[in-house]
């Protein structure tokens, strides 16, 4: 994790004072944490320099002895984020439980970094991805070809569970963590407000019937959806 003081490099591990004289100690990756937390907040469109060292209560001219420019501000959020990943821990011998302790990993880690997958979208990011960013797909699709399944069934289990984890975490999550003002998620019932009664008639049938579930509880039941599929192809390509 980059803590230097100098703009795109790394001058030392030595951590400094998180204040100094009631303000908090600039460093590159203090500046990209706070870049992070309003783009979770906000957005990718709010990312500026100013909101940047008002979140920090500095001047936009502070910044620029820690990072370059924009550009180099998103080279250090990627950096941040990537350093903040979980390695992946993936045991074929009993490769159903590993895989949902690794979704539940990656879960949080989407979680504990929101808006990155909208900053992903709206800036070209790739550029200051380095290999480490993607060692844990690495380590998922070797760990998926190690239980059985072809290259072409690791590829796309490989590709749903990411859309699975990182979808969840995205839409689900952000929805509980960060909902709307005034409004608690627990309430969303999934039918507008004041939608006559005869409309919807299926979703009002199966939420009648049904408990509503929590994020955490939902989401064992998508790593179990993903197991079961996975099993499938297990099964299909030890009958070929």
């Amino acid at each position: 994790m980059s803590t230097g003081s100098a703009p795109g490099g790394v001058s030392g591990r030595r951590r400094r004072p998180e204040f100094r004289k009631g303000r908090p100690t600039l460093t590159r990756e203090r500046i990209a944490r706070a870049a992070l937390a309003i783009v979770g907040e906000a957005g990718p469109s709010e990312l500026t320099m100013r909101n940047v060292g008002d979140r920090l209560g500095v001047s936009p001219r502070a910044l620029y002895n820690y990072v370059a420019d924009r550009r180099d501000l998103l080279r250090e959020i990627v950096a941040v984020c990537q350093a903040d990943r979980p390695e992946p821990s993936l045991d074929p011998a009993r490769w159903r439980e590993s895989l949902r302790e690794h979704c539940r990993a990656l879960r949080s880690w989407y979680r504990d970094h929101p808006g990155m997958l909208a900053l992903a979208r709206a800036e070209d990011l790739t550029p200051f991805a380095s290999p480490d960013l993607s060692r844990g797909d690495d380590a998922l699709v070797g760990f998926l070809t190690a239980i059985g399944l072809s290259a072409q069934d690791a590829y796309r289990a490989w590709s749903i569970a990411v859309l699975q984890v990182a979808g969840f975490a995205e839409v689900w999550d952000a929805w509980h963590d960060r909902p709307p003002p005034g409004l608690d998620p627990a309430s969303w019932t999934g039918i507008p407000p004041a939608t006559p009664g005869g409309e919807l008639a299926n979703l009002r049938r199966v939420l009648a019937a049904a408990t509503p579930e929590p994020p955490d509880v939902l989401f064992e039941t998508v790593l179990t959806m993903l197991v079961t599929g996975i099993e499938s192809m297990l099964e299909k390509g030890d009958a070929a």
